[in-house]
């Protein structure tokens, strides 16, 4: 698969299109704070990059493997939906991102931004 790595869980849709969780299948997380115990937003940056990588290609490889049951899945088919996932993954993480580098780049101590990138997972 393309695109950045993700960290942490979230929703599949299943055979009849309902939203089921899942089990996190997660290794240990990356600490989220820096030695000094303060709020770590490219830590955190990371992580959340990490978890939607791993949602995203669980979700294209469902995808694609009911596409490909049918068996009329062609190669730029393909394409298109790891594309149109790492668009998705781009637009939905761009405000959380976008803040955590702020925090980063002010040095900022605040453990909010952090805390609330870290909510979108699940944590």
């Amino acid at each position: 698969m393309t695109g950045a790595p993700w960290t942490g869980g979230g929703e599949s849709a299943d055979s009849d299109g309902a939203g089921a969780a899942e089990p996190p299948a997660e290794p240990a997380a990356e600490p989220t704070e820096s030695a000094a115990g303060t709020p770590d937003p490219d830590a955190a940056r990371a992580r959340i990059h990490e978890c939607a990588g791993r949602v995203r290609d669980r979700e294209v490889e469902t995808a694609l493997a009911k596409l490909d049951a049918r068996g009329d899945l062609r190669e730029r088919d393909r394409e298109v939906v790891e594309r149109l996932a790492d668009r998705l993954v781009t637009r939905l993480l761009a405000a959380p991102d976008r803040s955590l580098r702020a925090a980063a780049e002010r040095d900022d101590h605040d453990p909010e931004p952090v805390a609330t990138a870290l909510s979108l997972l699940g944590e």
